[in-house]
């Protein structure tokens, strides 16, 4: 079934594509990937994900225009401080970060003229093959290629650098954002090597409840708990114990994936 756009969502974007109207001329294409794309949306805690794929260079008038605009959506509507948007020029289509010129972005209720926002092959792979599209041509027609086989290189690239470095801060899961990260992510992870299918962390963290050894499940209780923001105590007595926990969870996802990661990068 085809994503659609959940009603709640729906005004905010209705007034972006109003707002925007002014600087059509440099837009090639717009299109909402993430969880709304992905049909999972959850309007406490998802990001509204929007790829404006751009035309031309922006003059410092025009810039302050975005962000204006910006501003204003987040200060009027409910849903607004959820906005995450990128303007992505069409030669950086198909690119990840670490290749791409600086692109103007809004993300965490802030606009930035010239940034990054972690655009990787699993942003490609969820623009060309589950976005909605909202103006200009359907996502699936863009002009560049991203491969299952790109979406697990940047998959294991992000759970043997980003990962494994924040491992050797142990202290930082301690901290209940990052045990929600850590866990939600490293579900996710297991959800695109060994089903071969992208999903929102929350329904992955789900996905794996009854599914992992049973080791894990007080972990992951404690990671929904967190997560869906319950007002009842931790599940753990001490916050170090939730703390090593984590950084086990970690090795254990890694040595699952290492034991089955080339038949998966097969597929």
């Amino acid at each position: 079934m085809e994503a659609v756009i959940p009603p709640s969502v729906q005004p905010l974007i209705d007034a972006y594509l109003y707002a925007i109207e002014p600087l059509r001329s440099h837009l090639y294409g717009i299109y909402i990937f993430g969880s709304i794309a992905l049909g999972a949306f959850e309007e406490l805690t998802s990001d509204i994900d929007i790829m404006v794929v751009t035309q031309d260079e922006w003059t410092s008038q025009e810039l302050a225009q975005l962000q204006t605009l910006q501003t204003h959506l987040l200060q009027t509507y409910r849903l607004g401080k959820h906005l995450e948007v990128h303007y992505i020029p069409l030669y950086n289509l198909g690119k990840c970060d670490s290749e791409m010129v600086p692109y103007p972005t809004f993300n965490s209720g802030k606009f930035f003229p010239a940034g990054y926002y972690d655009i990787n092959h699993i942003t490609w792979w969820l623009v060309k093959n589950k976005s909605i599209c909202v103006f200009g041509p359907e996502g699936s027609t863009l002009p560049f290629d991203v491969t299952w086989q790109d979406v697990l290189a940047s998959v294991c690239d992000h759970l043997d650098n980003y990962w494994a470095s924040k491992t050797k801060r142990p202290y930082l899961f301690l901290l209940d954002g990052w045990v929600v990260w850590a866990v939600t992510t490293l579900c996710r992870i297991l959800t695109t090597i060994e089903e071969a299918e992208i999903t929102t962390k929350p329904a992955a963290l789900k996905y794996w409840r009854n599914r992992l050894p049973p080791r894990w499940s007080l972990l992951i209780d404690e990671t929904l708990r967190l997560h869906h923001h319950h007002p009842v105590s931790s599940l753990y007595r001490s916050r170090f114990k939730r703390m090593r926990e984590t950084l086990a969870f970690f090795a254990y996802v890694r040595e699952r994936l290492n034991k089955i990661l080339p038949a998966s990068s097969q597929r």
